[in-house]
Parts: structure tokens; sequence; C-alpha cells
């Protein structure tokens, strides 16, 4: 269900009591640990995350914040990339140790060209019906998916998920996806390409979504998280293999504590509503408060995970044998 920006910002309210109970209950420490303690058994204590500005990394931030990897003996340092596959040469130079945000296309799709290998760390987030949408100027006439056909519409990377869920939420409302055209742009950048009349719509994530319908007036069109891609994994967390071997207890470290984080994250809307603003440049707490969210998961699942497998399979992406099992780092 889609509430009203209003609404919303009541169930924000109404969430702030959880922030106090969840700080309370999520600690990353056990009884009689220390920073000392842990960090003695990590293999390299300081590490580099690439981060997205987006909403699929507040369970990261929120680990930061809390003090998470301080209390499994990590210091990390949080450096924002404009998009995942930015990262990789990045991961294979040594520069970054961990992604963060990233879209799992890119990376299986990567995966798949024999590039990495991976490793899949943290299932970052699920979409929900109003967190991934496609949106459109109130004033375009653009009101229906039947309106999308012979559009252009802005995504941030090409062949990747937006184009994907798009084409898929598209034939599921009975519009040929091949009537549309995709355009790269990257989020930041989107609201104001549709502005200026540079593409018809936009396939957004938050807090794009809500900066888009609060600054332009923009109107939802379809949410891309329907029907056979609802609940669709969007992001996860990588790490190169080699990187996962010569560092197993560092990796398994950055898990614990960002299982914690995600636990938050998924819990508190209000925890997540005040961290947006720290870390998304231009973000207001006023918007922050309105912005819809998806979910957090604190395990890895591979079932849920091959979904993302499924539909790439089906866009001819994968071969129909690929499997991300192999990927998950357990």
């Amino acid at each position: 269900m889609r509430f009203p920006r209003a609404g919303r910002v009541s169930l924000a309210a109404a969430g702030a009591l959880a922030v106090a109970l969840t700080a309370a209950g999520c600690s990353g420490s056990t009884p009689g640990s220390t920073p000392a303690m842990t960090s003695a058994h990590l293999e390299k204590t300081s590490i580099v995350v690439g981060a997205l500005p987006v909403v699929d990394t507040a369970g990261l931030y929120l680990a930061q914040k809390e003090g998470y990897f301080r209390d499994v003996g990590l210091n990390v340092t949080i450096s924002p990339i404009p998009a995942s596959p930015d990262a990789i040469p990045e991961m294979v130079a040594g520069k970054v140790d961990i992604v963060a945000g990233a879209n799992y296309v890119s990376f299986l799709a990567a995966q798949a060209a024999g590039h990495g290998p991976f490793k899949i760390l943290v299932d970052g987030t699920a979409c929900s019906s109003d967190s991934f949408e496609i949106l459109s100027m109130p004033d375009s006439r653009i009101t229906s998916p039947a309106s999308l056909a012979g559009r252009t519409i802005a995504v941030n990377v090409l062949n990747n998920i937006q184009t994907l869920a798009t084409s898929a939420a598209l034939q599921t409302a009975g519009v040929n996806p091949a009537t549309v055209r995709y355009r790269a742009i990257p989020f930041p950048m989107m609201a104001h390409a549709l502005a200026a009349h540079k593409v018809s719509a936009i396939s957004a994530v938050e807090p794009f979504i809500t900066s888009a319908e609060l600054t332009l007036g923009a109107q939802p069109v379809l949410s891309t998280c329907t029907g056979p891609t609802a609940s669709f994994p969007m992001s996860g967390y990588f790490a190169l293999q080699q990187w996962t071997q010569k560092y197993p207890d560092t990796a398994r470290a950055f898990q614990a504590a960002m299982e914690h984080g995600q636990a938050f994250a998924d819990a508190s809307r209000a925890a997540v509503e005040q961290i947006l603003p720290d870390y998304v440049k231009g973000l207001t707490p006023e918007q922050a408060a309105v912005v819809n969210l998806g979910q957090f998961p604190t395990a890895l699942n591979v079932t849920h995970l091959q979904r993302v497998a499924s539909l790439m399979i089906d866009g001819g992406l994968l071969s129909p044998t690929f499997s991300v099992a192999p990927m998950m780092f357990r």
C-alpha cells in the first residue's frame, strides 16, 4: 500500500520510540568484549567501503554511527561512489575493499563475463511497491503504463536492474517493452532531466522519488516493484573473492556488524530518517520524513537472490545455468 505523504509523516513520528528500544537491543558487542579483543583476530582492521548515496545503504551508515563496526574491531571509511560498476576498477586496484548498495545485475553480469570473481557479503535491500517507481511530470499526460509506449525513460545504468525490472513491469501491464527507450542519467540528475524535458519519465529509487515528487510535483506512473518483481532484491554488498580469501575473519566481522545495522534500519524508520540527510546530498529532514522505504534483509538467502539471475536469464543477459550460490560468502 502507498501511504499518503502526510500519513507517512505520522508513521515516522510513531516510530520514534523504536529508536531507543532498538538501539538498546542492537549492540554489536558480545558481553565483555572490547575493540582491542576483537580486532586481534582480524587480518585487516581498516577497510574502505564504496557506497552509493541512496536509501539502500542506510544500514551501513547506521552501523557506522551506532559503533557496530567499532564493536567488532573494524575501522570503516565510507567513500561515496556515483554508480556501483564504477567501483569495480577501484576494487581490483585495492583502493576499495567492499562496495555497498551495488545493484545485483551489474555484479552478476560482471561475474558471468569472467571479472572478479565476487562474493556477496550482505543482502542490501529488497524493493517495496513505492520505493522503485516510474515517474513523470504532471503536465506530461503520461498517467498510465500504456502512455509510456514510445517514450524515453531515464535509468541510472543501461542494461541493468532498472531496465530489466521496468521491462518486466511494463510487460505485466500489457505494454511491449520494445516500444520504450532508455537513457542513462545518474540518479541525482534525473529530476533535472525530467523538468527540462530531456526524458519523458524517470525510473527512480529513494530518496530521488520523494525529491522529484516534492520539488517538481512528479507523479508515479508505474510501480517497478510489483507482480513478478514484488519484493525484488535490489542491491547488495560485494567484495572480490580473493579479498575474502585473504581476509576471511575481516569479512565475517563486517557481516556481523552489518547484521545489526540492517536490523536497526529495518526495525526503525525514525533511525533511517535521521541518518539519510547525513549522506544524501541536498536531502532535507522534511523530505527524509516521507521517503518510501523498502526492506533491509539481515541474512543471505540463495532462493531470494536467485530471482535476480532468473530475470537476467529471461532477458538474455545470463546463461540458463547461472547460479548465485557460489557467490555467497558465509
